[in-house]
């Protein structure tokens, strides 16, 4: 899925975002990292918009950290802990919800897609309470029931699912979604900090031991999703051998959705209005695609 002039103002704030947290305070730093950033997106508005947005966002990535000089090496550090932290609190009050049923399919699979609904990078100031009322909202979200039943039959039939995390807090939630699956599951992670997105370093806190899933791989790269082109060959490999990759987030949706060679599931909320635009849905809608099956 290729960018357009509709992502601009979105990758300008995580460029804004980044700057203050990557200089820590200090003034000089921060117009450094911002001018540095509308730069960036001043030369990709100039010359067109051919790759998916997490590209671009990895471009002003790579320039905040290269100016900060190491001295933040992960900006999100503090928010990840906060999302890890609040998602394991909440799952033990997912009784409280109408509609949790732990041994039904499709219940941990709208809660999985509820950690993508509270975006915890956003949200991580949320109390308990406005928390709760938000994952509540994906029991009542429109969801269709044969699409989720397919999905299930994949599933349950296929050998070895290759797993795409997104962020942290999130992936949380998806744990309840895999255990089932959890001994023919390759669990893939982001291989460097790429905003909230969850990495080797976050998986343990977030419930997945050493021997939780089958394996355990890193794309070895930054971009907020997935680009064939730039992930390791540990990665590609896996991916290749898999007999269905499941991409969490919107993210991975849109560096993945044009790929014709593999079947791949993406279970995610449409939030942002290009990527509602593309999927012909309403804004914050639970999204189960299949590709490719």
């Amino acid at each position: 899925m290729r960018a357009c002039i509709e992502c601009l103002p979105c990758l300008a704030r995580n460029a804004i975002d980044l700057a203050r947290k990557s200089a820590q305070g200090d003034p000089d730093l921060e117009q450094r990292i911002a001018a540095g950033g509308m730069r960036i997106l001043a030369e990709v508005a100039e010359t067109g918009y051919p790759l998916p947005p997490p590209c671009y966002a990895r471009k002003l990535i790579d320039h905040a950290l290269l100016v900060g000089d190491g001295a933040v090496p992960d900006p999100w550090a503090p928010e990840k802990k906060i999302s890890t932290e609040l998602a394991l609190k909440l799952t033990t009050k997912l009784d409280e919800i109408p509609g949790w049923a732990p041994d039904s399919f499709e219940s941990r699979l709208r809660l999985s897609v509820a950690g993508n609904i509270l975006d915890f990078a956003i949200y991580a100031d949320l109390d308990m309470a406005d928390a709760m009322e938000t994952i509540r909202e994906a029991f009542t979200k429109p969801l269709d029931t044969a699409t989720v039943a397919k999905l299930k039959e994949k599933m349950d039939a296929a050998e070895n699912i290759f797993w795409i995390f997104d962020n942290c807090g999130e992936a949380v939630f998806d744990r309840l979604l895999i255990e089932p699956y959890r001994k023919k599951m390759t669990l893939a992670v982001r291989g460097k900090p790429a905003f909230n997105d969850i990495t080797v370093a976050e998986l343990e806190e977030s419930g997945y031991g050493p021997d939780f899933a089958r394996a355990v791989v890193s794309n070895d790269d930054g971009v907020p999703g997935v680009v064939p082109e730039t992930c390791g060959q540990t990665f590609a490999e896996a991916f290749a051998a898999s007999d269905l990759v499941i991409a969490k987030g919107q993210a991975n949706f849109e560096t993945l959705s044009d790929r014709k060679d593999h079947p791949i599931a993406f279970l995610f909320l449409a939030k942002c209005p290009v990527v509602v635009r593309e999927v012909n849905a309403t804004p914050r809608s639970i999204q189960v695609i299949l590709r490719n099956m």
